[in-house]
């Protein structure tokens, strides 16, 4: 009867055991947890070409005190679009922070005005004389910028930046032509000048290769204020004229940059416990 008693409780004993042996077994596994990318840091390279769509505000003249020009306004103005290219050497200090020092060359703009003044004179042009200019601008621009990368996602990185630096602004083949039948022509000589330049930008980075990335852009870059030489009259009677305008750009960017380091490798999530099944 003992021996019974024993082997009974013993079997109800093992029967807990491997019944709670068997709920454990059909617990969920813990939810895997993706470990953050690794900090990155290091030295990269960077090009980039785009398109800039210039434009020009606050365009003035000012003449030679000892000529009169009667009521002088710009009827229109415009310049047009240019090209660029350009490259730099850049630090990322870690997966959301990084500068760079880059500078470009922006090809010549047709720039274009058109000047009236009120007929005192007798001319042949009706109540209003006309003036038609016409020059080619064009630039170089050296940047310090710095940028915040806000995240990665599926490969692409959003980023938005600024920079400061300087515009070399050059203005070559400035001429004046009057419009009226009575003619005139004036020419002025080339001009050079550097401005404080200012940015800021905005944009997607993809990830074609852990070193590699390429980028498509947006930049608003403020060139700053040009002022013309004295254009001179070929006849007499010149109004020793000067204009002045301040100088921008929308930039649309495609760009590359490549770390000199690989970034280290991703740290793989531990595996989930072992689930038997019965």
């Amino acid at each position: 009867m003992g021996m019974t008693r024993a082997l009974i409780i013993a079997a109800a004993l093992a029967s807990g055991v491997s019944t709670g042996v068997f709920a454990a077994d059909l617990l969920p596994p813990p939810p895997l947890v993706e470990p953050p990318p690794p900090e990155f840091g290091g030295w990269y390279l960077r090009g980039d070409v785009g398109v800039g769509v210039n434009q020009i505000s606050e365009l003035r003249s000012t003449f030679s005190p000892t000529v009169l020009v009667p009521a002088p306004q710009f009827d229109q103005y415009s310049i047009g679009d240019s090209a660029f290219a350009g490259a730099g050497v850049g630090y990322q200090f870690n997966n959301w922070f990084r500068v760079d020092v880059t500078g470009e060359y922006r090809t010549a703009a047709n720039y274009r005005a058109t000047q009236s003044y009120a007929n005192i004179f007798g001319l042949p042009c009706g109540l209003r004389c006309y003036d038609i200019y016409s020059a080619q601008h064009s630039a170089a621009v050296f940047l310090a910028n710095g940028y915040v990368d806000l995240g990665a996602w599926y490969g692409i990185t959003p980023f938005v930046g600024g920079g400061v630096g300087v515009a070399v602004n050059r203005l070559n083949d400035l001429y004046d032509l009057s419009a009226q039948p009575a003619g005139g022509f004036g020419i002025a000589q080339d001009a050079t000048k550097t401005n404080f330049a200012w940015a800021v930008m905005a944009g997607l980075a993809y990830d074609i290769t852990p070193n590699f990335k390429v980028e498509l852009g947006y930049r608003y870059l403020d060139m700053g204020k040009f002022e013309t030489n004295v254009i001179g009259c070929i006849a007499a009677g010149c109004a020793g004229e000067r204009q002045s305008f301040r100088l921008a750009s929308h930039d649309i960017r495609l760009g590359f940059r490549y770390a000199l380091m690989a970034p280290p490798p991703m740290l793989m999530a531990p595996p989930g416990p072992l689930i038997r099944k019965y």
